[in-house]
C-alpha cells in the first residue's frame, strides 16, 4: 500500500511540474507544443488567461517544476523498486542528471542559463530520500 501511495504521489508531482510549465512558461516550449498537438491548445489558452493575474517569483516558475519532477521521479522509483542495494542509485539518476546539466550549462557544454536554484531544486528531493532511507535503516 505504501509503495502504491509513493507511485501515485510521484506521478502527481510530475503532473504538477508539467502544469507549471504549461501554465506559466513560454508557449514555445516542447511540452506546450506537444499538448497542443493533442488538441489541448484551446483549453490551455483559456487556463493561461486565468493565471495572468498571478505573479509568482521567478524561482517558482523556472526552478520549482524541476524540483517537482525530481521528487516525482524519486518517489516513483522508491515505490516501484522492491528493496534492492542499488535502489538509491537508480533514484538518483534524474536529480543528478539535472545537476550535471546545470554544471554543463555553466561550462558552456549545454545551451541554457545555469542556475544554482535549479540545481538545489533537483538535489533536495534526492537528499531527503537518502536521509529518510538512512534514518529508516537505523531504526
Amino acid at each position: 500500500m505504501r509503495q502504491m501511495f509513493s507511485v501515485v504521489l510521484g506521478m502527481a508531482l510530475v503532473a504538477v511540474g508539467g502544469m507549471a510549465y504549461l501554465l506559466f512558461r513560454s508557449a514555445s516550449l516542447l511540452i506546450y507544443q506537444m499538448a497542443c498537438s493533442l488538441g489541448l491548445g484551446p483549453l490551455l489558452a483559456e487556463w493561461r488567461t486565468h493565471t495572468l493575474q498571478w505573479q509568482w517569483p521567478e524561482w517558482v516558475v523556472y526552478c520549482l517544476p524541476d524540483g517537482f519532477w525530481a521528487a516525482g521521479y524519486v518517489l516513483v522509483v522508491s515505490g516501484l523498486f522492491r528493496p534492492h542495494p542499488l535502489k538509491w542509485a537508480v533514484a538518483g539518476i534524474v536529480p543528478l542528471a539535472g545537476c550535471l546539466s546545470e554544471v554543463a550549462q555553466w561550462a558552456g557544454l549545454l545551451p541554457g542559463t545555469p542556475d544554482v536554484v535549479d540545481a538545489v531544486c533537483y538535489l533536495i528531493p534526492y537528499i531527503l530520500y537518502l536521509s529518510v532511507r538512512s534514518w529508516k535503516t537505523e531504526i
